[in-house]
């Protein structure tokens, strides 16, 4: 247990499994602070969850912190720049084993290798917090330019980087359908250790304005209200091809989909006048109407997730 081994042996535990991907500053690993030497636009966020929030039964602790990673990188994507750096700090209980903080690393280190990035370091503390391990990630990134939230105009179109769906299907399982209380492992692999649009900054001179789709439709409605518009989806918005043949299985709709959505990992945008703007999927329109919004079909679409309400759906 952790606390018979102690916080120097855990941290040297962590940093031997981040291997490589530890380090990167101008100063020592292990000295007190992180020095870097950074040019032009600097990004910063800070995102964070819990075991018992975020952790599915089927996840490990090395997903709850890829996914924790991958969250943080994304709101760095969506405003136009790259990842590149990590500040970690952990929370584990004392009871729990040197097992679970490695585990914490591998998640860490696997999210790092895969996108380019270095763990510049963090803290390590005891937790006795009842929502078990806990994980904070600040990411830096490097942008040559910004993109901001406000400045879409009614008839913009508006764009996502991903087909949407896969985030829903957990909640719709657990609250709606009776025929199935199991989800199809490809889908569980693919929420395990999603995929953040680096490709999204090919073209990002061509964006107007951006946001990350974090927390389903709270997430966009937060995005109209900021610029006092709704949104009116395309007839067949871009839900993944294996979700649709998933939920006419589990008796559910399109509707049911966007209103639980959660964490999609995609970013929302809409481009600049007469640019081609990427390979985006076309998720609709914006109108000059019932600002915040969202329409299928004429029908308002409710629906999105609340750390404190959980899914807004009514």
């Amino acid at each position: 247990m952790l606390d018979d081994l102690g916080e120097e042996k855990a941290l040297d535990a962590l940093i031997t499994v981040l291997g490589s991907s530890f380090g990167g500053g101008l100063l020592d690993s292990l000295d007190d602070a992180v020095a870097l030497n950074l040019r032009g636009i600097t990004l910063v966020k800070v995102d964070g969850t819990s075991e018992k929030a975020s952790r599915y039964p089927w996840m490990g602790l090395d997903d709850l912190a890829y996914r924790t990673s991958a969250s943080a990188a994304l709101d760095i994507i969506a405003k136009g720049g790259r990842p590149k750096y990590m500040l970690v700090s952990i929370g584990v209980p004392r009871e729990r084993t040197v097992k679970d903080i490695q585990l914490i690393g591998v998640g860490l280190r696997d999210f790092a290798e895969r996108y380019g990035l270095k763990v510049l370091g963090g803290d390590l503390n005891a937790s006795d917090d009842p929502l078990g391990v806990w994980i904070d990630v600040t990411m830096l990134g490097e942008a040559k330019g910004l993109i901001g939230i406000r400045g879409a105009r009614a008839g913009d179109e508006v764009y996502v980087t991903s087909c949407l769906g896969r985030s829903a299907i957990p909640a719709i399982i657990h609250y709606l359908s009776p025929r199935s209380k199991d989800i199809p492992v490809e889908i569980k692999e693919i929420l395990r250790r999603p995929e953040i649009p680096l490709g999204f900054l090919k073209y990002v001179n061509e964006v107007k304005v951006a946001t990350d789709v974090s927390d389903g439709l709270r997430s966009i409605r937060r995005f109209l209200r900021m610029n006092s518009l709704s949104l009116a989806l395309t007839e067949n918005p871009p839900i993944c091809e294996d979700i649709i043949e998933l939920i006419e299985e589990l008796g559910v709709n399109t509707y049911d989909v966007l209103r639980f959505l959660g964490e999609e990992y995609t970013i929302l945008y809409v481009c600049r006048e007469g640019a081609s703007c990427g390979d985006g999927l076309l998720l609709g329109s914006l109108v000059d109407r019932d600002v915040g919004k969202v329409f299928l079909n004429e029908r308002e679409v409710p629906g999105g997730w609340d750390n404190f309400k959980g899914f807004l759906t009514t």
